[in-house]
């Protein structure tokens, strides 16, 4: 199968080797011979996508969605001369392209050819920054695909200038930036008029008149964390006394950390008063970021109930200031297991600490209370030569009949996991879409008998290939995520390609943590010697050291 939702379509959109087969079935197997004259005779059609984006995950929103997603799909597989590839869609803003899975999803298919054109409601739908629409369209005008902004009624490929697509896409971002100044001015005159913005905190509600009302089970674990606080623990010591105490937070989890108690103590709202704009986002295209004195604050006094007296609040303050250490500010690094690591006890993320040189990952859970999870630290190195091991044992028992072959076999994988991705999620596509077809059958013939019962088992199959695609989704996302570390390992292959390495010569390239996550695309450590290892190909290899004696 192609890359593409159908290896054929008919003119009405539906799956000729699927129609053909279930002709085969009733008229017999003379009839097939069909089946190679009618392909034969289809023109080629160009392969169509559509892109639909909302801004929230809200649920009018996410019915929009849904609408959207429908109406191209039926509008696409309507023309006969376009063959349906799919519907990429995303519930991020449209400001930063970098947020949109489904977005670059879709770009990545177009430049490897699998798209010819791309239908989107609106320029401002596609991008509202006018560099990252102008350049998008670009490279994709360069590989012959063309993008259709219906709303405007433009049509890359038959634009003679960038004039229009500029004034437009500029006109896309100011849209952008109006709505922001909007919402800004209305917050600010809310403000003024002494009305904060409410967020569930522990220890407050609101009741139908908008009235903030204490809730006293919850106000005492308020209380306790400001009384710790003044007999001189820390917030990462409060944190654990709570979930001894199984203390529950807003969300009902017991996982307490030092950030969520520190929010706590530094929270004014439970003296009574309210310091709106604590944040602000800088302009339409930036991000959230702390007031530094450059937006105007509004300190709203005895606005409710007070859980903390003011002068209590004011002597944790200053109890944090004295435990406070001024860290430089910059982006976090990530690194190569940063995300992709994590405990076998609890499922909790691995965390990177170094102390006297010596890096070591251990987990959040386990950082926040050994109560919450019992996995100790585990060496950097540990992981890497577990998936040394993993690699090894997994290449060396293949056959290789040329020594060459090694690193050619190595580059054919890598260059193959997209192409494998996509037909998994076709596959699983293409077998909804029969589901659909069989059930619009027995919706449109009257002459189905038991057609309720037809219907019911057609929805409870459809449901099932509906959830066996969400449980897939978020593996698919990983290896789509994963794109970079697999592109950077086949340049290197390509150079060790050419001097015809061995296995046993490529060992010496896989220390370099980057290479090898081009094939693990997940480490789940069991103990600090033993992991199992999560392969782009969804096989999974366990690897286990001698405590004591291998792996130190």
């Amino acid at each position: 199968m192609n890359n593409t939702l159908f290896s054929q379509t008919g003119s009405n959109g539906l799956d000729l080797d699927f129609l053909i087969n279930t002709q085969t079935s009733i008229l017999g197997p003379n009839h097939a011979i069909h089946k190679a004259t009618v392909l034969a005779e289809q023109p080629k059609r160009l392969r169509v996508a559509c892109y639909c984006r909302v801004s929230t995950t809200l649920d009018s929103q996410e019915g929009s969605l849904e609408n959207q997603t429908l109406h191209y799909t039926s509008y696409i597989r309507a023309n006969p001369d376009w063959h349906f590839v799919g519907v990429y869609s995303d519930t991020k803003s449209g400001t930063k392209v970098e947020q949109r899975k489904g977005f670059k999803k879709m770009i990545r298919h177009a430049l490897e050819g699998k798209i010819d054109m791309i239908i989107c409601k609106s320029i401002s739908r596609f991008a509202r920054n006018v560099l990252d629409a102008l350049n998008i369209v670009r490279k994709l005008k360069e590989k012959g695909v063309q993008v259709v902004f219906e709303r405007e009624n433009i049509k890359t490929g038959n634009m003679q200038s960038e004039f229009i697509l500029t004034m437009l896409a500029a006109t896309a971002q100011e849209e952008s930036r109006s709505i922001s100044e909007n919402v800004t001015w209305s917050y600010e005159k809310r403000f003024q008029q002494g009305e904060p913005v409410f967020t569930r905190m522990l220890g407050y509600k609101k009741d139908k008149d908008n009235n903030w009302i204490v809730i006293d089970e919850e106000a005492k674990i308020v209380r306790e964390a400001f009384e710790q606080c003044l007999q001189g623990r820390n917030p990462a010591q409060i944190a654990k006394s709570f979930i001894r105490k199984g203390y529950q937070k807003v969300n009902d989890r017991t996982d307490w950390s030092a950030l969520a108690v520190r929010d706590i103590l530094k929270n004014e709202r439970y003296t009574g008063d309210v310091l709106c704009r604590k944040y602000y986002v800088q302009n339409h295209l930036g991000k959230r970021i702390a007031n530094d004195g450059s937006k105007t604050q509004y300190l709203i006094y005895d606005h409710h109930e007070a859980i903390i007296e003011k002068e209590i609040y004011e002597k944790v303050q200053e109890k944090l200031m004295e435990k406070t250490k001024k860290k430089p500010s910059g982006k976090r690094k990530r690194y190569s297991f940063s995300g992709r690591s994590i405990c076998g006890y609890c499922g909790g993320k691995l965390q990177r600490f170094i102390c006297r040189g010596i890096v070591t990952w251990r987990c959040g859970t386990h950082t926040k209370s050994k109560n919450l999870c019992a996995m100790t630290g585990i060496r950097e190195e540990m992981i890497v030569k577990a998936m040394i091991r993993g690699f090894m044992e997994r290449y060396q028992s293949r056959d290789y009949q040329k020594k060459q072959d090694l690193a050619t076999k190595l580059i054919e994988e890598l260059q193959g996991v997209n192409s494998a991705t996509d037909s998994a999620y076709n596959q699983i596509r293409l077998e909804l879409e029969r589901i659909l077809y069989k059930e619009n059958l027995v919706v449109l013939n009257p002459e189905v008998q038991d057609k309720d019962g037809q219907l019911k088992a057609l929805n409870e199959k459809r449901t099932k290939i509906e959830e066996q695609m969400a449980a897939k989704e978020a593996w698919w996302i990983l290896l789509e995520e994963d794109s970079e570390y697999r592109q950077r390992a086949i340049e290197t292959l390509e150079n060790l390609r050419a001097v015809k390495v061995s296995l046993k010569e490529l060992k010496e390239h896989l220390n370099n943590n980057d290479f090898l996550r081009a094939w693990v695309v997940r480490v789940k450590a069991l103990s600090p010697i033993s992991f199992s290892l999560n392969w782009f190909d969804g096989e999974e290899t366990l690897v286990e050291f001698n405590e004591g004696v291998e792996g130190r």
